[in-house]
């Protein structure tokens, strides 16, 4: 099969995720005005999509949360549809455990007309990451990058060994299938600690739900905040603060536990 464009969909916080996506895209090969990059993460992304052509190469990506694909990734994936294109799987986590999320990613990828070829796990520094408690700081790094762009040329040559997609068969991937129950976090949000806050509005375009708000300062709604820590990391003054205690906790945890440095994973 011959690979004419390829088209990349990441829904990505932080940016961890882009960067990888970014970096198997280039790793494919081609040239780079026929990457298609759409970006799902924001408010209004509905209206930069760009529409898949029949011989594009489709990469989709999305962070892990607790083990699984963010919930609004999937909400934001499932809304797109694709005719049999050929596609890779790419999940992003923060250094604990991949878990379920490439099956889960798996799972929507056919649910919308994919025919998923190949699938990676990456590293990215973890959404609760702080200062103090730096858990896959600095992640995805050059090293990373180039193991990104190392899969990408193993997955061009592979699709261009392929004779027919409905000949072969399902990608085996590692977790449970059928998916367990999600495990439930604990009800959290990040608010703004109005002392610190300079009111530079950083905060409030970075926030891929439209959860932060200005009223006499910035405000969040919780029922929307998904606590990516998107506004967190972005804010200048460290006035975003985490809400949850539950969280706070979990981030010592995880510093203390998930020092190992973890490597890619891949599958083709």
């Amino acid at each position: 099969m011959n690979i004419n464009r390829v088209s990349s969909f990441f829904y990505s916080p932080t940016h961890s995720t882009e960067k990888i996506v970014n970096a198997i895209a280039t790793g494919i090969g081609i040239d780079p005005l026929n990457i298609i990059e759409n970006n799902l993460t924001y408010p209004g992304y509905e209206e930069t999509l760009i529409d898949v052509e029949p011989g594009d190469l489709v990469i989709i990506g999305a962070p892990v949360y607790a083990g699984r694909i963010s919930l609004t990734a999937i909400e934001r994936l499932q809304k797109l549809k694709f005719a049999g294109n050929p596609a890779v799987l790419v999940a992003v986590f923060g250094n604990r455990n991949l878990d379920d999320a490439l099956i889960e990613l798996r799972e929507i990828a056919t649910g919308i007309g994919l025919q998923p070829v190949a699938a990676a796990a990456f590293i990215g520094e973890h959404s609760y990451s702080t200062k103090n408690f730096p858990i896959a700081k600095g992640r995805p790094d050059a090293l990373d990058k180039g193991k990104a762009r190392d899969f990408g040329e193993r997955v061009a040559q592979k699709v261009k060994s392929l004779k027919a997609l409905d000949k072969m068969p399902e990608l085996a991937l590692p977790g449970t299938f059928p998916l367990p129950e999600r495990h439930v976090i604990p009800p959290s949000h990040v608010e703004t600690d109005f002392k610190k806050c300079n009111r530079c509005g950083e905060c409030q375009p970075s926030c891929p739900t439209g959860a932060i708000y200005y009223r006499g300062g910035y405000h969040t709604k919780p029922e929307l905040c998904t606590i990516c820590c998107a506004c967190i990391k972005v804010c200048p003054k460290d006035a975003r603060i985490m809400m949850s205690e539950h969280v706070k906790n979990f981030t010592e945890m995880l510093f203390k536990t998930c020092q190992d440095r973890k490597e890619p994973t891949m599958f083709i």
